[in-house]
């Protein structure tokens, strides 16, 4: 399935997974993660993926046209606009991107990115939808 000819069409498939790409990579570079945390958040193991990976942080390549993979980047995103919402200032910049490593009691001790990387897909959903709860009420 062509999961993003069947989203908006004023872009083409390539061009979307070119900026979810690029996105990906601008937000784990702010977020400071390991190769290896980069492939989990993709729901890969870095041993079996790490050609590919470095390939995509390239540009050499995009994420494949598979839904889970792109649910996954669209996910991450809406957690990053959601603190940046959250922590406007330009000077709070610096908590948004540590945010995801802080633990919290309300996480049971853990911090988001543990959340997301032991949880998979629904840990990155989890701490969306949690942020966007957040950031409406």
């Amino acid at each position: 399935m062509n999961y993003l000819v069947d989203q908006d069409s004023s872009y083409s498939p390539e061009k979307k997974l070119r900026a979810l790409t690029e996105a990906f990579f601008n937000l784990t570079q702010h977020w400071e993660l390991t190769r290896e945390e980069e492939a989990q958040l993709l729901g890969w193991r870095y041993a079996h993926k790490r050609a590919t990976l470095d390939a995509m942080r390239k540009g050499k390549t995009t994420l494949e046209d598979d839904a889970d993979k792109i649910e996954r980047v669209i996910d991450l995103i809406n957690i990053h606009k959601s603190l940046r919402i959250l922590f406007p200032a330009p000077a709070a910049r610096r908590q948004v991107y540590e945010w995801v490593k802080v633990r919290r009691d309300r996480f049971g001790g853990h911090s988001a990115l543990e959340i997301m990387l032991t949880e998979g897909k629904r840990g990155i959903f989890a701490i969306r939808h949690y942020l966007d709860y957040e950031r409406t009420h």
